[in-house]
């Protein structure tokens, strides 16, 4: 019986949309969760397995659709989210795709991968220039490598252009083919299928595989955790708390918890815009940052005032707020020192 669920990030790209009619037709799926922030648009149905109809919808939304038309008794969840701003524990599942183009997205989803109880997780690439298709897969524990083992300085200095002033995610076009993403989508879901079916020895767990479609060369790589590693491999025991967001203030979550963190997230109290110089101010989760009522660009935080944790030293003006109003949501996690809870909503 069908029973695994897969989280796709970047569901709607170049190998993501050549890539879900194949999880779906895998007998020991059950579930699929679509993550995807984008929009199609007419440009895509060169490079993109999309239909006309599809141009102007939300990837996900679109991809949800028609994996439902393929089998409808699949269970199918759409978040219209970069995959660093959806509640991590909306993406608890039995292994992560990664068709993402951003190296900031993928640094986020490997530590998703580790955090959420250590789950596998498969990370696919293409290099349209060299027609190279590349397929890593990782097994999250405190020996295993991950996917910043193989970072140098260098590749952190490229991390850190991504996020320019914190306004917008840096994804960068691979200038692939439609036949290139079928390609590494055909090869991911092979690895996928061995990874679900519990072929541990026949995956590319823990190496790396290029091909390189232009010389008909493959080659594999076993990759070795570094001990020098900047990411600390933890991975969490996450417990339920019961506590609705709107109706939850912070003083009774400070109360209740001693402090209240969301890793990868800081909170902010100015934003600015980069296009007009617009600010506002007030109490919010950089996740996502607003849109300017001036003229629409992503605000970003204007480094003053940020934390990384509310405590006790919380702004009386700010303790009635409740969570919702900081943007936090069902799904969350939130942490208090060595302690990690799923915030969930009331029964």
């Amino acid at each position: 019986m069908a029973r695994g669920h897969i989280v796709v990030a970047g569901a709607g790209g170049n190998t993501g949309s050549h890539l879900l009619p194949h999880l779906a037709r895998m007998p020991g799926v059950a579930r699929i969760t679509l993550v995807d922030p984008d929009i199609y648009e007419r440009a895509n149905l060169a490079v993109q397995n999309i239909e006309s109809g599809d141009v102007g919808e939300p990837k996900v939304v679109a991809q949800a659709a028609r994996l439902r038309r393929i089998r409808p008794d699949l269970d199918v969840a759409a978040i219209q989210e970069r995959i660093e701003n959806a509640p991590r524990g909306l993406l608890r599942c039995d292994l992560f795709v990664s068709c993402l183009d951003s190296k900031a997205a993928r640094q986020h989803l490997n530590e998703i991968a580790w955090r959420m109880g250590g789950t596998p997780w498969v990370d696919c690439g293409v290099l349209g220039s060299q027609n190279l298709v590349r397929v890593n897969a990782y097994a999250p524990s405190q020996e295993s490598p991950c996917l910043e083992c193989s970072w140098d300085d260098g590749e952190y200095a490229i991390l850190e252009q991504e996020y320019l002033c914190g306004a917008e995610s840096g994804a960068f076009p691979s200038m692939a083919s439609s036949a290139l993403g079928a390609l590494a989508a055909s090869l991911t879901a092979i690895q996928v299928a061995k990874i679900l079916s519990g072929d541990a020895d026949a995956s590319v767990l823990s190496r790396q595989v290029v091909l390189d479609a232009e010389h008909h060369v493959v080659q594999v790589t076993a990759e070795r955790r570094n001990p020098n590693c900047r990411f600390d491999h933890g991975i969490w025991a996450v417990e339920p708390w019961i506590s609705p967001p709107e109706a939850t203030t912070l003083a009774q979550a400070v109360g209740a918890l001693g402090s209240v963190r969301v890793e990868g997230h800081r909170f902010v109290s100015g934003l600015v815009c980069p296009g007009c110089g617009r600010r506002e101010n007030g109490l919010r989760l950089n996740r996502p940052l607003a849109r300017c009522a001036a003229c629409n660009r992503r605000m970003a935080s204007d480094g003053f005032g940020a934390r990384e944790c509310l405590d006790s030293t919380l702004a009386s003006e700010y303790r009635g707020l409740t969570l919702a109003q900081v943007g936090l949501r069902a799904g969350d996690i939130v942490s208090s020192g060595e302690r990690h809870r799923l915030l969930v909503e009331a029964a």
